[in-house]
C-alpha cells in the first residue's frame, strides 16, 4: 500500500506543478507575443525560450517528484522513483501521438524526465543513507 501510496503522490505532485506552469507560461506567452508585435526580433528567440528555460524547469519538477516518492516510499527507491518517471513523463508524451510524430527533441525530453525523477530518489538516499537495494 506505501509503493501505491507513493507512486501516486509522486506522480500527483508532478502533474499538478507542470499543469500550473502551463498555465503560467500561457499567460506570459500572451504577453511576449503582445511586446513581440512591437519589437519583430523577439520571435526569433521564442523557441529558444521554450528549450532553456521549459526543458530545464520540467526536469527539476521531476526531481523534486523523485524525492518526495523516495521519501514517502522509503524501500526499493529506484523502482519507485522509476515508475513515477516513466508513468508521468509516458502519460504527457503518449497522448501527443495521436496527432504528432515522436521526435528526438521527444525522446531527449522523456530520458531527461526519468532521469531527474530517479535523480531526485538517489539524492533522498545520499541525504538519508539508505542503500539502493533496500
Amino acid at each position: 500500500m506505501k509503493s501505491i501510496k507513493a507512486i501516486v503522490i509522486g506522480s500527483l505532485f508532478i502533474v499538478v506543478v507542470i499543469l500550473l506552469l502551463q498555465l503560467a507560461y500561457i499567460f506570459i506567452a500572451v504577453g511576449y507575443n503582445a511586446l513581440a508585435k512591437s519589437y519583430p526580433y523577439l520571435h526569433e528567440i521564442s523557441g529558444i525560450f521554450r528549450y532553456l528555460v521549459g526543458i530545464p524547469v520540467f526536469v527539476v519538477i521531476m526531481f523534486i517528484g523523485g524525492y518526495i516518492t523516495a521519501d514517502i516510499a522509503g524501500k526499493k527507491v529506484l523502482l519507485h522513483t522509476l515508475a513515477v518517471g516513466v508513468l508521468t513523463s509516458g502519460g504527457m508524451i503518449i497522448p501527443t501521438l495521436e496527432y504528432a510524430n515522436l521526435t528526438m527533441t521527444g525522446v531527449v525530453v522523456f530520458i531527461l524526465a526519468v532521469g531527474g525523477s530517479v535523480a531526485g530518489g538517489w539524492r533522498w538516499q545520499k541525504a538519508n543513507k539508505v542503500a539502493w537495494r533496500e
